[in-house]
């Protein structure tokens, strides 16, 4: 029975000390969101409510996901931003040989490329339609076949012309490519020359937005230049990314100058956008997007166009976007309730999850999970402030006793100085 009893209060202890701890892991964050899953093993995601990075660090490195049990879940932030980037390579072209109807060319990308996905090539004439094949090969001779079925083209009409001399193929490392471009069977009448051969590696991803709409603030009139101007202080709510404002605007015509501007430090605004809002009559009434040379991290903005002698545009709605945060994560057993998403403690330092390196490598497409409003944390404990702001009085006292001991230390010296001078007046007499 004393056995029973003893295994029972150590059972007892073991899970009190648990409930602390997990008390004092969870109490660094003031807020969660739940993220609701099937419960089943496998790959999730879910887009970053707005909320959350408003009140979290830049990097989102402070969040840390919880499961019911509270041990931590390794996760990965995924930003959709749109990506239209270029490479080329230095390269040689060689071995430009006829055969038959078609023209080769082999080009040399150098020891040890990094990969490649596209060609472009240069041919002479016009108004052609063109097959084209691409092979690799890390040695001339072994070729393999990259592309087969694409086609390169060129056509004029009316002054105007359309043209595509790119042919993509799967990501590769191949030292040489071995390019064929076959004679438009209706327009050439001989084997077309190629002129020269680029190789580059092309990365072009679409991208995904968050958007949300914002209250249209009063207008303020000044002068821009010397011209007449209106000037709006938009509100983002918090401190977020914002890559770009759209402005439904009910004037039927117009062409007027802006500017878009950083506005947190009203003494150092810092330029985002500037360009013209226009829009001509019987054009349909599409929002005017301003795109921001790059994403910012940012409460407010100060957006500024210059009038003239026009009144002033009337602003009826502004949304603001930034690219989508998409938060990736793994269950490794099943769960029967939300998971809980932590944040809002700008000093935890980032959990550096090895989950993130692997990101890259899955084959399947996360399921979706759902989130639900901000709550604040019952058991959040506040850093305490530092020593010194928590007894700002004893500074005052420590300067206080200073100054009088210096006080002290300045009076003894300067009696000792007019002691000495009076024994030497003394002896002189």
């Amino acid at each position: 029975m004393r056995t029973l009893r003893a295994v029972t209060l150590i059972a007892g202890l073991v899970t009190a000390a648990m409930v602390v701890v997990a008390q004092t892991q969870l109490s660094s964050w003031p807020f969660f969101i739940e993220a609701t899953t099937n419960g089943n093993p496998g790959i999730y995601q879910f887009t970053m409510p707005l909320q959350v990075m408003g009140q979290s660090r830049d990097d989102l490195g402070d969040l840390r996901l919880f499961d019911a049990e509270n041990h931590e879940i390794p996760y990965a932030i995924r930003v959709h931003k749109e990506v239209n980037e270029q490479k080329e390579f230095d390269v040689q072209v060689f071995n430009k040989v006829t055969a038959g109807s078609s023209t080769e060319a082999t080009i040399d990308l150098g020891e040890k490329p990094s990969e490649h996905n596209e060609v472009q090539i240069e041919t002479t004439g016009s108004d052609f339609r063109r097959r084209v094949t691409v092979e690799g090969s890390d040695s001339i001779g072994a070729w393999k076949t990259l592309r087969s079925d694409a086609v390169i083209f060129a056509f004029q009409s009316d002054g105007k012309s359309v043209e595509s001399n790119s042919v993509t193929y799967p990501a590769s490392r191949y030292r040489y490519l071995h390019v064929r471009v076959s004679a438009d069977e209706l327009s050439d009448h001989k084997a077309p020359d190629i002129t020269n051969v680029k190789a580059l590696m092309t990365v072009r991803e679409k991208g995904e937005l968050t958007t949300w709409g914002l209250n249209v603030p009063s207008y303020q009139l000044l002068r821009n230049q010397g011209a007449y101007a209106s000037s709006w202080i938009i509100d983002l709510g918090a401190r977020v990314p914002c890559e770009r404002l759209s402005l439904s605007i009910a004037e039927p015509s117009f062409y007027r100058p802006f500017l878009v501007e950083t506005f947190d430090d009203p003494q150092n605004p810092q330029l985002l956008a500037s360009g013209n809002l226009s829009r001509r009559t019987g054009d349909a009434n599409n929002p005017q997007v301003i795109i921001f040379d790059h994403e910012e991290h940012v409460r407010q903005l100060r957006l500024q166009i210059t009038d003239y002698s026009n009144p002033t545009l009337s602003i009826e709605a502004i949304e603001a976007s930034a690219p989508a945060r998409e938060l990736v994560f793994e269950l490794k057993r099943p769960q029967s309730v939300p998971l809980r998403l932590y944040f809002g403690n700008s000093k935890m330092p980032e959990p550096h999850y090895d989950f993130e390196k692997e990101l890259s490598s899955l084959k399947t497409t996360p399921a979706q999970s759902s989130v639900g409003n901000t709550k604040k944390n019952p058991v959040y404990t506040p850093e305490p402030l530092p020593f010194t702001e928590r007894v700002s009085w004893l500074i005052y006292m420590v300067l206080a006793a200073s100054s009088v001991a210096l006080g002290w230390i300045l009076f003894s010296l300067a009696r000792k100085t007019l002691g000495k001078e009076e024994e030497g007046v003394s002896d002189m007499l």
